[in-house]
């Protein structure tokens, strides 16, 4: 495929409220990905394509392809929903979510509840593959529980016609706790026969890098760690070319910041609570400031987007040459429930 002429290739994650138009726009303006995955369609009985959602897909940031992606479980609505996205033949690349591990989502097995029913998955993607004659993907975790039907799916996407696959290092029930198993993705790309793309705590751009070499993935999928730092695309870039890393400072946060308030807060007014959704980004930010959690801990306790602002400008501009950490220190959490 051409999108893997250029190994290893890097994706931003979708993430529910997160990755839109508007924050693709923005980590575009900071060193693109070679490829974006839009938030999922909801398919069920009365679904239908989510208009922002379905904007998200259209809009090519930088000219770069969006995927747009389905979660349910439901063969005969994937086949209409799929009909309705052929409406616009812009759209090359559908992917399937069935790694998705909030509770209230896996309980209607759907997203990561598939990961406990492989035959279901071979029944869903043999309908999507009969619809759906152009790039066709699967994004998925090692299992629901355990990874013990993790080579019977590996052999069920050998069989399906799908192009590519992108693995999450943990089981659903983990969530985002507990260590990546980077062995099984690469004991998974072993086994299957089409490009993998690693996914799971690539906190770096070099480490990005290595975790692609030791597993053997074709690819890197960065998700929570791109809201934190939206260079790491550029950097993996300028490290395969064997340049120099580019190092973002506080001030360089900062005008990040900048851009997620006009380019993505302010620029919807029908956003309730500007603040909340501000502060999504910000928590994941906050991890690289400073290693006492002060920029964290005030930001939390402030109320709109003005105090917000003038937090950052405290913490941010005091030092604004201040090296922006490369790693997220160790002792700060983005969310208490570890959850996006």
């Amino acid at each position: 495929m051409p999108l893997f002429d250029n190994q290893p290739i890097s994706v931003l994650a979708p993430m529910q409220d997160v990755t839109d138009a508007d924050f693709m726009s923005v980590i575009a303006e900071c060193g693109a990905p070679d490829f974006f995955i839009a938030e999922y369609f909801r398919v069920h009985e009365f679904s239908t394509l989510e208009k922002n959602v379905l904007r998200t897909v259209l809009s090519r940031p930088n000219e770069i392809a969006v995927s747009a992606q389905f979660i349910g479980e439901d063969e005969f609505h994937i086949a209409r929903s799929i009909n309705l996205l052929k409406k616009y033949p812009q759209i090359e690349y559908l992917d399937l979510n069935i790694g998705c591990p909030a509770p209230k989502v896996y309980r209607k097995n759907v997203g990561g509840g598939l990961l406990k029913e492989p035959k279901k998955i071979r029944s869903i993607l043999n309908v999507m593959r009969e619809n759906w004659d152009k790039s066709l993907s699967v994004k998925m975790r090692l299992g629901f529980e355990s990874q013990d039907h993790l080579e019977e799916i590996i052999g069920i996407l050998n069989e399906s016609g799908i192009n590519f696959a992108t693995i999450h290092g943990r089981t659903v029930k983990q969530l985002y706790r507990g260590k990546v198993d980077y062995g099984a993705i690469k004991k998974a790309a072993s086994l299957c026969n089409v490009p993998i793309i690693a996914n799971g705590d690539l906190t770096t751009a070099k480490k990005a890098l290595q975790v692609a070499e030791f597993t053997g993935a074709k690819g890197v999928m960065i998700g929570r760690h791109a809201i934190r730092n939206p260079w790491i695309f550029r950097q993996i870039k300028e490290l395969k070319r064997g340049e120099k890393m580019f190092e973002p400072t506080l001030l360089d946060v900062y005008e990040y910041v900048e851009k997620i308030r006009n380019k993505i807060i302010m620029k919807n007014p029908q956003i309730r609570y500007a603040d909340g959704r501000m502060k999504k980004f910000l928590n994941f930010i906050a991890l690289g400031v400073d290693e006492g959690g002060n920029f964290l801990r005030e930001m939390r306790h402030a109320r709109g987007i003005e105090a917000l602002m003038e937090c950052c400008k405290k913490h941010l501009l005091e030092n604004p040459s201040k090296p922006f950490a490369s790693e997220p220190y160790p002792n700060l959490c983005p969310r208490p429930n570890h959850e996006l």
